[in-house]
């Protein structure tokens, strides 16, 4: 009979009466080699597949007989670490390995049990403590569509958690990769706020209570299916494989928040620009494609998830009510208003300083401080010989040679006074420019 060592878990004990009841019935002729078979007088060497293995505590291993008369007698070096039936008349059989709290070698031994002169054959086996629950837990995002249920939505993201332990102690700080075997699922392997990357790998670390956290992401073309993950303890090398339910609906009514957003520029005569602002989209069928329009800056044009965002800036451009359009992959379109408005503040007033200068000679400048208005300055002469210019925020202003000139119409010899202007396009502000001295040049 088989036997389960002191304090193997129930899914063991029921493994092992699964292993047991398969290789009674066999014997009683239900599947594997017939009766004829078993009594044969085959002489070949018997051989057992795989010869070298590495087995996981509570992990079934199935091995396949061959050669002899078919009728096999099978020994275990520690029946209490690795169960087996001593007599099989199949040419294959599962054992279930006891739990181990460190590695164990067991060797499993067959010899024909018709002919005692058959060579018989050897298994050189290694009993690992298993490392991973055989329960992995996947949890959809708490925003899901109540439509998907225990599944995860097309497009949509889950938490997946594995447990590691050895000896009833968590393992802490153990590396522990996760592997898409199929299906249209991905390991997101960003970390949180980065935009996210999608991989068919990724690895992270155990915490203090021996837990293994990452997210994965749904296509969002994903149809109706059970994909496939492999979890890898990388210290062992122990793996297990956890399912991954996939719907087809989409997460929610497509939505962008917020729908509406307002710019104001910074004074009455402006509208803003450089400044912007976060729209998020989800529900739908992702991707989601963003319209552009002309007054403001989109980007990405494409939105890939569910909870995505895309960014509006201002340029400028006034704008009562622009329109943003978007669109899921199903088709379904909701939009963004945005206004681009006039600020309510009024510009500060234009001033200039000083309001006067003096000259005692031609060929002199002075510099005049511009401030406030609308900040786009312009300069003027009028009908005067002076050189009026500005440079930024300053204004400059040179008396010529040519003011003393008998040609102009201003007074050859000093003192006499000229006026300079300067204006932001809304109020001009004079400057009296006096001429004193001789008109020696």
């Amino acid at each position: 009979m088989i036997r389960i060592a002191s304090g193997a878990s129930r899914r063991l004990a029921s493994a092992a009466a699964l292993v047991l009841a398969t290789v009674l019935l066999a014997s009683c002729g239900s599947g594997g080699v017939s009766n004829d078979n078993a009594t044969g007088a085959g002489t070949g060497p018997v051989s057992i597949s795989p010869a070298t293995a590495t087995l996981y505590s509570e992990v079934p291993t199935t091995f396949v007989l061959s050669g002899g008369s078919g009728s096999y007698l099978v020994a275990s070096s520690n029946q209490a670490v690795v169960p087996v039936a001593s007599n099989i008349r199949i040419n294959s059989f599962t054992v279930v390995p006891a739990d181990v709290a460190s590695d164990t070698a067991v060797t499993l031994t067959v010899t024909d049990a018709n002919n005692a002169t058959v060579i018989p054959a050897t298994a050189t086996l290694t009993v690992k403590a298993r490392t991973i629950s055989s329960t992995v837990t996947i949890t959809p995002s708490s925003t899901q569509a109540a439509a998907c249920g225990t599944a995860i939505c097309a497009g949509g993201d889950a938490q997946v958690t594995a447990v590691l332990s050895q000896a009833g102690l968590p393992l802490a700080n153990r590396v522990v990769r996760f592997d898409v075997v199929s299906g249209d699922v991905r390991i997101i392997t960003s970390a949180p706020g980065d935009p996210e990357v999608d991989s068919l790998s990724g690895t992270t670390t155990t915490d203090s209570t021996g837990t293994a956290r990452i997210r994965i992401r749904v296509l969002a073309s994903a149809t109706s299916q059970t994909a496939l993950l492999r979890i890898t303890d990388v210290t062992s090398g122990f793996s297990q494989t956890a399912s991954v339910t996939i719907s087809p609906v989409s997460g929610a009514p497509l939505n962008a928040q917020p729908s509406t957003i307002s710019f104001t520029g910074p004074d009455a005569n402006t509208c803003a620009t450089g400044i912007s602002a976060d729209v998020i989209v989800f529900g739908g069928r992702p991707p989601y494609n963003i319209s552009s329009p002309g007054a403001f800056g989109i980007y990405p044009t494409v939105v890939t998830s569910s909870g995505g965002r895309f960014q509006v800036t201002a340029t400028g451009q006034c704008s009562t009510a622009s329109t943003i359009a978007i669109v899921d992959a199903n088709g379904a379109s909701t939009t963004v208003t945005v206004t681009n408005a006039l600020g309510t503040v009024a510009p500060p007033p234009f001033v200039v300083a000083p309001t006067e200068v003096t000259f005692t000679d031609c060929g002199q400048s002075a510099g005049i401080a511009l401030a406030g208005g609308t900040g786009a300055y312009y300069a003027s002469a009028g009908g005067s010989p002076l050189d009026v210019e500005v440079a930024g925020s300053a204004g400059i202003i040179t008396l010529p040679v040519q003011a003393f000139t008998s040609t102009n119409t201003t007074p050859s010899a000093p003192p006499f006074d000229l006026q300079a202007g300067f204006s932001d396009g809304q109020t001009v502000q004079p400057v009296t420019v006096h001429v004193l001295g001789t008109a020696s040049c």
